[in-house]
């Protein structure tokens, strides 16, 4: 059992490494898979509710994009890059995933802005080799599991000029589909998620550095077909680190047609941390 010394930054340090979040190709073969539903997610009207708190909240703390170099690690389809160049800020998004570039450069294209995109997993990145020392205004990191240990997470404070921007899950996050389908498919209770703001946050605090800490709590209620709760469900089990095997989907789909034969209420509820790191 590992213990922790809150004042000892190795020991965050340690128990985060051993939240075991998955890296190198298969995480990119799942992004890669994931990039449409996420897109039409993110992109969407739920996805801005969620992102415009963000970027105000930024503002609000000093943070101005006007002419501002940004570098965004994970930036996915861009709903937070795109903003960032929509407010003239020159951004430089990172991404593991081919697919989620190539829906970035669509978003970027249908908005008029230029994003310069690199892919590329942020562990294999050499800052000084790219020439990234203290190279941005902003290093922004959004949800991202790339940033998993002390390691990542000083190469991301190592880019910034100005500041750096964390984000990650802060306790809660519930699915009620998920929690009922655990035992059918994992056995037993649903474990606590590992992916946690807790490491960075504390080990942040250990060293000293200087940020601003918030926490808010995001909920929503959607009534789905069968159909469309299979098709979600089958999307969220890697992310639940659920296996998908044979007979996952034919299980998953005869316990919806039991349970819910009409239509499936969908309850999520999330807890989000988001720090702002000045240096």
């Amino acid at each position: 059992m590992l213990t922790v010394n809150i004042k000892d930054c190795s020991s965050w340090d340690q128990v985060w490494q051993h939240t075991q979040k998955q890296h190198g190709d298969l995480a990119i073969t799942m992004w890669n898979n994931r990039a449409q539903s996420f897109a039409g997610n993110v992109l969407g009207d739920a996805g801005k509710k969620r992102t415009e708190p963000v970027i105000q909240w930024l503002e609000q703390l000093g943070v101005s994009f006007e002419g501002a170099t940004v570098l965004d690690i994970g930036s996915g389809p861009g709903a937070f890059a795109v903003p960032f160049a929509l407010r003239s800020a020159q951004v430089t998004a990172l991404d593991p995933s081919s697919a989620m570039l190539e829906l970035l450069q669509q978003n970027a294209h249908s908005h008029g802005v230029v994003i310069d995109g690199k892919e590329a997993l942020w562990e294999d990145i050499l800052v000084d080799h790219e020439g990234w020392n203290q190279a941005f205004d902003l290093v922004f990191a959004s949800m991202c599991p790339a940033i998993s240990s002390w390691q990542y997470l000083e190469k991301a404070l190592q880019c910034a000029r100005k500041y750096c921007f964390l984000s990650m899950y802060a306790g809660k996050r519930e699915h009620n589909l998920i929690r009922e389908l655990w035992p059918l498919l994992m056995g037993g209770e649903q474990p606590d998620m590992r992916l946690d703001i807790v490491y960075m946050l504390n080990i942040l605090y250990a060293r000293q550095y200087q940020f601003e800490f918030r926490v808010f709590e995001e909920q929503r209620d959607v009534l789905m077909s069968p159909e469309e709760a299979l098709e979600s469900i089958m999307k969220l089990l890697p992310v639940h680190r659920i296996p998908i095997v044979a007979d996952t989907k034919q299980r998953v789909q005869s316990y919806i047609a039991e349970k819910y034969p009409n239509s499936v209420p969908i309850q999520t509820a999330t807890r989000f941390g988001h720090i702002l790191v000045t240096l």
